[in-house]
């Protein structure tokens, strides 16, 4: 039995085949044994290692380089402070040969002993002669009488630069009007020190 086929019904059916619209064209070639990888990987390990370069021997050596310009300094100085003391010795010896011994140091002052003189005696009685030794003095004047010789000793007395003073004159306790010639030892206080002797007149 023959089967009609309308032509019109052809063309509305649409055979339907396999078909695949899309391609993958993704690919992940294989660089790490390519020049510019491997070339990648040393310039790393180059930084790494001038890091730890600098750390562990630049900034040491930075250092040592520093503290021995500041030796170099100081040792500079050093020299020059010995340079300005070679002729020590020889300021020391100039030093000592004018400046006050310890023994001059502890004597009174030979001026002070004079103006000391000159306000107790002044014009109430010639000087004979005056003597300084040490902490000694020996005064002789003449040509005032005993009250005189006592005015003259107190004012000495007086003064904070004697100890004591011992009088000796050429005439009597009875005759208080006649001129005497008076002789006065006079020890005067150590320089610094206290009043540690009596006052004999």
């Amino acid at each position: 039995m023959a089967r009609n086929i309308n032509l019109r019904d052809l063309g509305k059916r649409r055979t339907v085949y396999p078909s695949k619209r899309r391609m993958n064209l993704f690919y992940k070639p294989d660089r790490t044994t390519k020049p510019a990888t491997i070339a990648l990987y040393v310039l790393f390990g180059l930084v790494l290692l001038l890091a730890a370069a600098k750390l562990m021997i630049y900034d040491l050596w930075d250092d040592v380089q520093q503290q021995r310009q500041a030796l170099a300094a100081v040792q500079a100085e050093l020299a020059a402070a010995q340079a300005e003391l070679a002729d020590y010795s020889q300021v020391w010896e100039r030093y000592n040969r004018f400046a006050a011994t310890d023994e001059e140091r502890a004597t009174i002052d030979r001026i002070e002993v004079l103006a000391l003189l000159d306000s107790a005696i002044g014009s109430r009685a010639q000087l004979n002669s005056i003597a300084i030794n040490g902490d000694v003095v020996q005064v002789q004047f003449f040509g005032v009488t005993l009250a005189q010789t006592g005015q003259i000793v107190s004012a000495l007395e007086a003064s904070p630069l004697v100890a004591y003073t011992e009088v000796n004159t050429a005439a009597t306790p009875q005759n208080s009007t006649a001129q005497v010639l008076a002789s006065v030892y006079i020890q005067l206080k150590k320089e610094g020190g206290g009043d540690d002797a009596n006052t004999n007149a």
